[in-house]
């Protein structure tokens, strides 16, 4: 075992994570287990066959389309299997997603769209009370390099092809050649993913041995195991909805039940259904769900932090199962910590380490220059732009 210490953790774990990626998770489960649940929502349930079937017909269709490799596809989206789909599929096909907050306005998101730059815009017609296909058009006409609109359903839309569900699998039945057996070199570097910062309004790169890191590590600290759903509140857009999302899901083979629009009754039900999962919810709920906790194999709670304030804990709370903090810091890392008897534990308080192919990998600590503020080093940090 090739044992490294903190200090000098960071070059090696990148090179031995960078030339793996997630559509060849999709792609190695759909081999294996085929029929076994990969990710849910409201619609339906989608095997790794399926999963593996759409995201081989979209990756085609964007390039049908004339989407070139490495353009930037934004991809906008709640708590729903189009994300991660769409997001999992222009990897596969070797282009750039930018994930969206299906919330943004049509000047936010023209915005981000142009400092991507953008060639296409994809989202749903319709989440809750939103028409995100609408503001994807608007962005479209506002952002010169948007040659692309694309619709996940459910319906149409003039001006924006056909994405969803029976769209792509009718494509995939006549294109049987970008099935699941089609495989492909790996590249020296995979595509990266871009995620959207709330905060400072403006985009985040990640390397994808940089989530598969967090990923990892996430994985380890909740101890998620394939037989464990995990429930999700959280769409797979932001660093850490897509790391405690379809990142640790697809590490760990357990199935992912994704939520949203949030709606209490359906979340209820959902919850029922999931049994004893690994809840993940933003930390401001986590007193209003107190009640659903008895059976759970644990609670994730999320909170938002700024890089370079000052650590403030979360609120203590009372549950029958275990408690853990997800700490996002900007867009820049997503830090799971275990609470101790009830109490939060600062992100990083201790190194965080994993195992991968014969190497201790580095993850997560604290900033040697950090003097108590927010910030951190290792092999699943995004470098703050």
């Amino acid at each position: 075992m090739n044992v490294m210490q903190p200090r000098d953790a960071m070059i090696a774990p990148r090179d031995t994570l960078t030339p793996h990626s997630l559509d060849m998770l999709v792609s190695g489960a759909a081999r294996l287990r085929p029929d076994a649940l990969a990710f849910a929502d409201r619609a339906s349930p989608w095997p790794y066959g399926i999963v593996a079937a759409h995201v081989a017909a979209l990756a085609r269709i964007f390039a049908d389309c004339g989407l070139d490799a490495g353009e930037r596809i934004v991809i906008v989206g709640g708590a729903e299997v189009s994300v991660a789909t769409a997001t999992i599929a222009a990897l596969r096909g070797g282009f750039v997603p930018a994930l969206a907050p299906v919330d943004l306005d049509a000047g936010a998101l023209s915005a981000y769209a142009e400092a991507v730059g953008a060639a296409a815009v994809a989202g749903p017609a319709t989440y809750g009370e939103l028409a995100p296909i609408e503001t994807c058009l608007a962005a479209a006409a506002a952002v010169p390099s948007i040659r692309l609109v694309g619709n996940f359903g459910p319906g149409e839309r003039d001006g924006a092809i056909d994405l969803g569900v029976g769209a792509m699998l009718q494509y995939a039945a006549q294109h049987p050649d970008f099935g699941i057996e089609r495989g492909k070199p790996l590249p020296a570097e995979p595509p990266p993913i871009i995620t959207y910062d709330r905060r400072h309004a403006r985009p985040v790169q990640h390397r994808q041995s940089a989530l598969l890191a967090a990923g990892l590590d996430f994985v380890a600290r909740v101890r998620i195991g394939r037989v464990t759903p995990i429930l999700t509140t959280l769409a797979p857009v932001s660093a850490a909805g897509f790391v405690a999302g379809p990142c640790a899901a697809l590490l760990s083979g357990a199935p992912l039940y994704l939520h949203g629009p949030f709606a209490e009754e359906d979340f209820l039900a959902a919850r029922n259904q999931a049994e004893a999962a690994h809840l993940v919810l933003p930390v401001g709920l986590a007193s209003d769900f107190a009640g659903i906790y008895d059976g759970l194999a644990s609670v994730v709670l999320v909170s938002r932090l700024t890089a370079g304030a000052a650590f403030r804990p979360p609120p203590a709370i009372e549950a029958p199962c275990q408690v853990l903090d997800l700490y996002a810091t900007d867009e820049t890392s997503v830090i799971a910590e275990p609470r101790r008897n009830h109490v939060p534990v600062p992100p990083a308080a201790e190194p965080h380490f994993i195992g991968f192919e014969e190497s201790r990998i580095l993850t997560f600590e604290k900033a040697a220059d950090s003097d108590g503020a927010l910030a951190f080093r290792g092999a699943a940090v995004t470098p703050a732009s």
